[in-house]
């Protein structure tokens, strides 16, 4: 065999291996099961009214194609085969393959190149160099001949002169390398057998560079996890491939930042619990993952990455995750999962956690500082997520589906990418300013540490006479406090909320002291809230635009009447009721045994 990507002999030799791993479990009777039901309907029928479902399409194209193709290499048989030759021969006779360009009417092939092209690309180039020596003359010559004009022409054609994509070196996107990134695989499959490939490869080496060469030293995405999976996934896969096809290694691979990337998503996912900011707040493991994690001999990525597959594998619905992972997955982990920092503040991004202990925590807070000038951004700014255990009990209202207005003029009107859905606070009745921004420091004491947002800049406050500051502190022995203390110029209204799915008891404006507790299936939060003012709480309800999903509970804590000054705290203690106070001028705070004393700035 003579494979050029990133899935090469070695791999294919895995499907036999006996025992590899328990994260493996039945992974190939779905796939044999999956490669035959695409046998019976190689249609890739989807809901033709839901966002991009032209990009869907793609997916469960490249989806089959890669079942098909393992099968094909556990069994021999050549239906296998010939399903992938089918799956590849319908996608080429797709009118169109861009969701945009059906919106827009247009049958011009190099109308765009998008991330529909990007997938379907990939798709082609798995296909081609997985059945390199099994396909026929004509076989061959169709395959190429689909690559020429329905990926390499559009690419050309939006890449590298005048009507070069926005993308097409854009450092914080997905869209860089997915599109380039598949551009670039099928590029490298192909190779000698079509003249375009040298002069995509020679773009795509200039248009992916800026993803990877910008980021931070730690490798933080400010996407987010969902999109660093999506993203990376790509990346990693071309740079693999690269690596594969020259003999080379890549100098994008090489950098510190790239390798420091892998840990990212699991930072921000305490025992598998999704706690990452803006669009999709999930993750899972995905097979480039293991991959990248061989290439680097991270064999404690691997047993983290392990204990995220729940028994009876992970979802399938776009993509043959099972498959990719008895190609991908390197065995049995020989190193245990690595012991991180119990508190972390990503370099540039400004997104912090803070837990009892990592990995596995009991008690666990992400919290969102910095940009929000970002793609997949929400005005979620001061925003937090709290886990007990293996549940998030404390939660930012997700997006949960995408439509016409989720990328308009208009994306933050909708509740779930606005502040009223956010942990937040809101002065006047307003949240933070559109493309806003907050600085955030780690700070410690004895027996307390967390972080301090000033978002004074991010709220309109004059700083000259105003200030709003938030600090969000794990403190021994009482659990996580939330201290928020804002100075006005002109008397006003102040309130902070928390958002919950899970059961809420008590939380009523009669409540004295003001408490609530949050059930979730195993774990509880007692919430106790006080503040240096008269103040009460009330509850409300989420207004999720996607009518199929509940409400989320909102519990807000607010001043009764205008003030000046005001501090308002919270303290979330798992299991039991904590003890917290403030003084009346809100310039200090008791938590148990602790005082805390509040400052404009982190020199606290």
């Amino acid at each position: 065999m003579t494979q050029r990507l990133y899935i090469g002999p070695e791999h294919y030799a895995r499907l036999t291996a006996p025992g590899r791993s328990p994260a493996l479990s039945g992974a190939q009777d779905r796939t044999l099961a999956r490669a035959d039901a695409a046998l019976a309907d190689p249609s890739c029928s989807v809901d033709e009214t839901g966002h991009n479902w032209h990009l869907i399409r793609g997916r469960l194209c490249l989806r089959n194609v890669l079942s098909l193709l393992v099968a094909f290499r556990l069994t021999g048989l050549r239906r296998y085969r010939d399903g992938v030759v089918d799956h590849i021969e319908r996608m080429g006779a797709w009118e169109q393959w861009s969701w945009i360009s059906w919106k827009q009417g247009t049958l011009d092939r190099c109308a765009i190149f998008d991330l529909s092209y990007g997938e379907n690309s990939t798709t082609l180039a798995i296909a081609y160099d997985g059945l390199r020596d099994e396909l026929t003359a004509d076989e061959r010559a169709r395959f190429i001949e689909i690559a020429r004009s329905r990926s390499f022409a559009p690419y050309l054609a939006r890449n590298g002169g005048e009507s070069t994509s926005w993308y097409y070196t854009f450092p914080l996107s997905n869209w860089n390398t997915v599109c380039n990134g598949g551009a670039g695989m099928l590029a490298l499959a192909i190779g000698a057998d079509a003249p375009e490939s040298e002069r995509v490869l020679a773009l795509v080496e200039i248009g992916i560079a800026p993803f990877f060469t910008g980021m931070n030293a730690d490798g933080a995405w400010p996407e987010g996890i969902g999109y660093w999976n999506y993203g990376m996934q790509w990346g990693f896969q071309y740079l693999l491939s690269h690596e594969r096809a020259t003999g080379r290694r890549h100098p994008l691979l090489e950098r510190a930042s790239t390798a420091a990337t892998l840990d990212f998503p699991l930072l921000f996912t305490p025992n598998g619990v999704p706690c990452s900011f803006g669009d999709v707040n999930s993750f899972v493991p995905m097979p480039f993952h293991y991959a990248a994690a061989e290439r680097y001999g991270r064999w404690d990525l691997v047993a983290e990455l392990d204990q995220r597959i729940p028994a009876g594998g992970l979802a399938d619905t776009q993509r043959a995750v099972d498959a990719e992972l008895l190609l991908l997955h390197p065995g049995t982990p020989t190193a245990p999962p690595t012991a991180r920092p119990d508190i972390a503040l990503m370099d540039g991004l400004e997104w912090g956690y803070v837990a009892d202990r990592m990995p596995n925590p009991r008690l666990y807070a992400s919290v969102r500082g910095g940009t929000t000038k970002v793609p997949h951004a929400h005005d979620d700014l001061l925003s937090f997520f709290v886990t007990v255990g293996n549940e998030r009990l404390i939660d930012n209202v997700p997006v949960n589906d995408y439509y016409d207005t989720t990328f308009g003029k208009r994306r933050f009107e909708l509740y779930e990418t606005s502040s009223a859905s956010k942990n937040t606070v809101f002065v006047n009745g307003v949240g933070i300013l559109r493309d806003a921004a907050v600085t955030t420091t780690i700070v410690r004491g004895d027996g307390w540490r967390g972080f301090h947002l000033d978002a004074t800049a991010a709220m309109g406050l004059d700083p000259a006479a105003g200030s709003c500051i938030r600090m969000l502190l794990l403190v021994e022995g009482e659990g996580l406090v939330v201290i928020d203390r804002v100075e006005l110029a002109h008397p006003g209204l102040f309130e902070s909320r928390l958002h919950t799915f899970s059961r809420v008891e008590g939380g009523s404006p009669e409540d004295q002291p003001l408490a609530a507790w949050v059930r979730g299936a195993t774990a509880s939060l007692h919430l106790s809230f006080v503040a240096s003012c008269p103040s009460q709480l009330k509850r409300g309800l989420g207004l999720q635009n996607q009518p199929a999903v509940a409400p989320d509970t909102i519990l807000r804590h607010v001043v009764t009447s205008r003030i000046r000054t005001a501090t308002m705290c919270c303290l979330l203690s798992p299991e039991r009721s904590g003890t917290i106070s403030v003084d009346d001028d809100g310039s200090t705070v008791i938590v148990g045994r602790y005082r805390l004393r509040i400052g404009k700035n982190s020199d606290l």
